[in-house]
């Protein structure tokens, strides 16, 4: 499920995600909020309107599997909310051809990739060559060769 709620958080256009898991323990809310701190989700008690705990993305799964939460029903939103922004995908990719021709919607959906493409090879390339930036100086006395008294205050 892990990466279902990546994925969503990741493509979606919404400002906030929100949706109620079951737990024996009681119902907990769980919200997201993209211009708050947007790797964490935040979880309280359903209708509590005590303050929010912050659980890492990478951790939400995890946590709600801990609290004994209805897996199941978890999973069925994440659906929900994937199913939804699919959906807008289609009808905007729809519209686009319908609008504007499939050639230009092609051409465009075509130099998104080879712009993706190159910029993921350049990254590659990059980190292929990456040499350490850093040499360590042996400390203890032992003799360097750097000159002494060469750093400054600056005011």
């Amino acid at each position: 499920m892990q990466h279902l709620l990546d994925f969503i958080q990741e493509h979606t256009l919404e400002e906030h995600l929100y949706f109620v898991a079951q737990c024996p323990t009681g119902d907990l809310e769980l919200m997201w909020r993209r211009a708050e701190q947007t790797d964490y989700w935040q979880l309280r008690p359903h209708r509590c309107e005590g303050p929010w705990e912050l659980v890492h993305r990478k951790a939400l799964i995890e946590s709600l599997a801990a609290r004994d939460a209805d897996m199941e029903g978890v999973k069925r939103e994440l659906h929900a909310m994937l199913a939804v922004q699919i959906a807008f995908a289609d009808m905007i990719l729809r519209d686009a051809n319908q609008e504007l021709g499939p050639e230009l919607v092609q051409r465009f959906v075509r130099a998104q990739q080879c712009f993706i493409d190159d910029l993921q090879a350049a990254v590659e390339q990059l980190a292929g060559k990456a040499r350490p930036s850093m040499v360590v100086v042996r400390g203890g006395g032992a003799q360097s060769a750097l000159r002494e008294g060469h750093l400054s205050v600056v005011r």
